[in-house]
Formats: C-alpha cells, structure tokens, sequence
C-alpha cells in the first residue's frame, strides 16, 4: 500500500489496497482507522477532493465497517507518525 499525503486539518494521510477493498487513514491526531469495503473511486475521489477532511466524513464516516487499529502513539507515550 503507497501512503499518500493528504492537505487536510482532518486527516494527515493514509493508503488503500484495491485487492481487498481496503482504506487506511490516520488522522491529525494520530489515531489510524481501518475501513472495510471501499470502493477503489471513493478512494480515488478522496484523494483527488479539495477538501479530503470533508468527502471523508460526507462519503465514507458511518458507511463502511471500521476498527480504530492504533493511537499514533509509542509505548513511552510520545506521539508517532506511521507509514504504511
């Protein structure tokens, strides 16, 4: 999966494998997300939108299975950033 970047007060950045339909996003404040299901143009859409923040919660938040999978933080406690 290639991590991409986003331009967001929402959400740093995350990444997508189509062979699974599956989305990855850490958000600004480290917690990383799981979503189950998406489509390859949601992800595409997202991507591509003016304001990624935004289409996230308009098209995906509350349509797709989701599970919390890290808190963006070390054992000791100290914020971390992950790359996938």
């Amino acid at each position: 999966m290639a991590w991409h970047t986003f331009q967001s007060t929402h959400l740093n950045g995350g990444s997508y494998e189509p062979e699974d339909r599956t989305m990855m996003l850490q958000f600004v404040n480290g917690a990383i997300y799981r979503y189950a299901g998406v489509p390859q143009h949601k992800w595409d859409s997202m991507r591509q939108s003016s304001s990624p923040g935004t289409y996230f919660h308009d098209h995906i938040r509350g349509q797709y299975t989701e599970a919390k999978i890290g808190d963006g933080t070390t054992k000791s406690g100290r914020r971390s950033v992950k790359r996938y």
